[in-house]
């Protein structure tokens, strides 16, 4: 249908460790390749990048962390191969491999034609809006990340756009600044990311509710949240999709059992110029660093949990045999 746009997002790509090592050994499209054709029949797909995509070595010079991640340059066509035309790049891993490392990402990035929100050469960059098109209809993001202070780009200096979110008024204030931007751009579908709160939860804590709640009702089209490594409900509010998290897309990380980490989704955004339609869930599976589509007790259980979490934020999820969607009119 003329005028209605389908808008695939995906959750942490992290493209490092063991990932890494079977793109150099099997090639960059084998992490996605089972799922790219999911994404790539959208209009537009967006994910959260979840490493530095880099041949530098050298490990970012803060605090040390228990965990550093970076993908070989040739992960760029991982992203590629599935369709990517966006990533948030705010996020606490974006620098593990130094000013270096994220400034090769973002010219991989733009060498392939993938937008990025999130970091930049400096705070200006990193705050500035990505602005993009499909059928007519104009969507803008910024992207932000509550952890990882250290990685905040400064006038003069590359990195994430950082926001602190225990100062409720004050991340409104700034988000609020960032919506004038895209007001004048005339935006029709605004986008806050944010890489917000702890791991292994799976429901948000009030107060990202709060501000979620208060960045709809001023203006905001979408919330597209992740970090929690793991998906959680999806909340219609005043008819505008909020995912307080979108779990993970690839990864090699270790599965927990009650958590089941390794059970995931791509959700697909049916949408026009001033309504969401529709939402289709699409179960996913990550298997031996690689995401496949779920079947079986996988798809099961996947079903199971997105249905119990978008229940107790009121938002029915129907259901024909392998079809899995909510509806949003």
């Amino acid at each position: 249908m003329k005028g209605t746009v389908r808008f695939v997002l995906g959750g942490d790509a992290m493209l490092g460790r063991l990932v890494k090592e079977k793109i150099e050994r099997v090639g960059p499209e084998y992490p996605l390749e089972k799922i790219a054709a999911t994404m790539k029949q959208a209009d537009l797909t967006l994910v959260n990048l979840e490493c530095a995509i880099t041949s530098s070595e050298r490990r970012w010079l803060g605090a040390p962390k228990a965990f550093y991640f970076s993908a070989p340059p040739e992960a760029v066509q991982t992203l590629v191969g599935a369709g990517v035309n966006l990533v948030s790049l705010a996020n606490n891993h974006t620098l593990d491999y130094g000013e270096e490392g994220l400034l090769e990402t973002i010219r991989l990035l733009r060498s392939h034609e993938i937008g990025f929100a999130g970091a930049g050469a400096n705070a200006k960059e990193a705050r500035a809006p990505f602005f993009i098109e499909r059928d007519g209809i104009k969507f803008g993001m910024v992207a932000y990340c509550d952890h990882q202070e250290d990685f905040a780009a400064e006038v003069a200096r590359p990195g994430i756009s950082y926001l602190d979110l225990r100062d409720e008024k004050g991340s409104l204030d700034l988000i609020r600044e960032d919506l004038d931007l895209m007001r004048k751009a005339q935006v029709d579908w605004p986008i806050l990311s944010l890489h917000w709160g702890p791991n292994m939860i799976h429901r948000p804590a009030d107060r990202f509710v709060r501000l979620a709640h208060a960045a709809i009702d001023c203006g905001y089209g979408l919330i597209f949240g992740h970090s929690a490594h793991v998906f959680h409900g999806i909340e219609i509010y005043r008819g505008r999709p909020i995912f307080y998290s979108a779990g993970d897309l690839v990864d090699d990380y270790y599965v927990d059992t009650d958590f089941k980490n390794d059970h995931q989704l791509l959700f697909e955004l049916e949408l026009t110029r001033s309504e969401l339609r529709r939402i289709v869930l699409h179960p996913v599976f990550i298997e031996n660093c690689r995401a496949d589509t779920a079947t079986g007790d996988q798809f099961e259980y996947i079903v199971r949990q997105i249905t119990k979490l978008c229940t107790e934020m009121c938002t029915v999820v129907q259901r024909e045999e392998n079809q899995v969607w909510i509806d949003c009119l």
